[in-house]
């Protein structure tokens, strides 16, 4: 099977600095926002008509739970200009692949749905609207767009650059003695020791989120280097299995000593529990993303926190960040109201309130070329890492439908002592086939 597309390191490093050039020019919960919309844009299916002023409704199914606030304050200052059409989000991290499925199954396609980029393009091409011809694409940043490109069609709109690996408290750092950012496990492990005598939780460990654990298996995998599309051609044929690549039973390894320095109860920890016992300061290092500042901030407004180089085994230089354009918002090609979609998103490229719901309502950096850079320590943090660090790309772009939540629910089983490394490794081997060969 042709590998799907997904860029190497060295074409993550040319993504990045473009963004940041271009913006430097200007839980388990479900929740919804409601506000409204109506609009005109240039946009190819009729944004020139005149606005309608006829009651519309655009519904958005998403993950993401901290984008709640930024998302209800979108959807206001949209109404403020077009009062008629009212967007109602939908926010659901828990089981969200399976819910998405299921509502495109039913039919109860919403009008714009969020998905991840690369891999999912295949998933979910017979829904979804080509925006290749949409004018307001021009405004987003070209290097983002290969993520939502596919034969030729653009079929998603790229939301947001983010970074993840684990984030630290500078302060708790600097009060055990920790001089230097470890780079390898045992270094990681020495840091967990000084931490722990001074009366702090080293880590901080949300698995009861899946995606966490799929995240933290992500950066152990991608330090493969090398050619990627070569490597996952070989695991999508049959010719390799998963853990033929050296590097990724290191996951075993990271994991035993998270949870050995780490918060009781991992698998009872979602995301909200692991962002406090950070923001307040009783963990000092949790593996997130540049998406839980905001969080992180509410609780704790003058917290000191950045990204350490997240270490992947005993090679120091291969700890890094991993960054990625990797959440799209899709819009349903069948929509009753494609049209007002399309405005909507023209006015999310095009006017001040749109542009700055990444940067400044969720504090990531935005795909939008004219757009604000964020006022946040972690994106400041991947910029310097992007301008001088190790950098690696979100490799889950290469796996078979499915197999994201797969990896995380086995890891899962694995602390909760259901598996041991090797059986683990047999699961997540003969579940990556078998989604391979499905996806055939």
């Amino acid at each position: 099977m042709a590998a799907k597309k997904w860029m190497t390191v060295a074409a993550t490093a040319a993504l990045v600095p473009a963004l940041l050039t271009a913006c430097g020019s200007n839980s388990n919960n479900s929740n919804e926002a409601n506000a409204g919309s109506n609009t005109s844009t240039n946009a190819n299916s009729g944004a020139n008509d005149s606005a309608s002023t006829e009651p519309v409704e655009i519904t958005i199914l998403q993950y993401a739970p901290e984008m709640t606030e930024s998302i209800n304050k979108l959807a206001a200052d949209y109404k403020k200009e077009h009062p008629n059409v009212t967007i109602t989000a939908t926010i659901h991290q828990d089981d969200y692949p399976t819910l998405l499925k299921s509502r495109i199954n039913s039919g109860d396609i919403p009008d714009i749905f969020m998905t991840g980029a690369y891999n999912e393009n295949k998933t979910y091409q017979d829904y979804v609207y080509d925006l290749k011809d949409e004018p307001f694409m021009k405004n987003i940043v070209p290097t983002a767009l290969p993520g939502v490109t596919l034969d030729g069609k653009v079929l998603g709109f790229p939301l947001v650059l983010q970074s993840h690996s684990f984030i630290y408290n500078k302060k708790l750092f600097a009060d055990a003695g920790i001089t230097e950012l470890p780079k390898t496990f045992a270094e990681l492990e020495d840091a967990a020791k000084k931490l722990q005598a001074k009366g702090v939780i080293p880590f901080s460990n949300g698995y009861k989120e899946w995606w966490v654990l799929e995240q933290t298996f992500t950066q152990v995998l991608a330090s493969m280097g090398g050619d990627y599309a070569k490597t996952f051609d070989e695991l999508n044929s049959g010719d390799k299995k998963l853990f033929d690549i050296p590097e990724a039973s290191n996951v075993f390894k990271l994991i035993d000593l998270t949870t050995k320095y780490g918060n009781p109860k991992p698998l009872e920890t979602d995301l909200n529990s692991q962002v406090a016992l950070f923001a307040e300061g009783k963990a000092a290092m949790m593996h997130q993303g540049t998406w839980v500042e905001d969080s992180v901030r509410k609780l704790n407004p003058n917290i000191d926190m950045g990204f350490m180089p997240g270490p992947v085994g005993d090679d120091a230089s291969k700890a890094g960040l991993m960054v990625d354009s990797n959440i799209v918002w899709r819009v349903n090609k069948d929509s009753d109201h494609l049209k007002e979609v399309l405005k909507f998103l023209e006015w999310m490229t095009t006017s001040d309130a749109g542009k700055s719901f990444i940067p400044v309502g969720t504090k990531q950096i935005s795909t939008v070329a004219s757009a604000p850079f964020p006022d946040a320590q972690l994106s400041k943090e991947t910029q310097t890492f992007l301008e001088g660090g190790v950098t690696y790309p979100w490799v889950k772009g290469y796996w078979p439908d499915g197999f994201e939540q797969k990896a995380g629910e086995i890891l899962q089983k694995y602390i909760a002592g259901g598996a041991s490394a090797d059986e683990a490794e047999a699961e997540m081997n003969k579940t990556y086939k078998t989604l391979a060969e499905a996806a055939e």
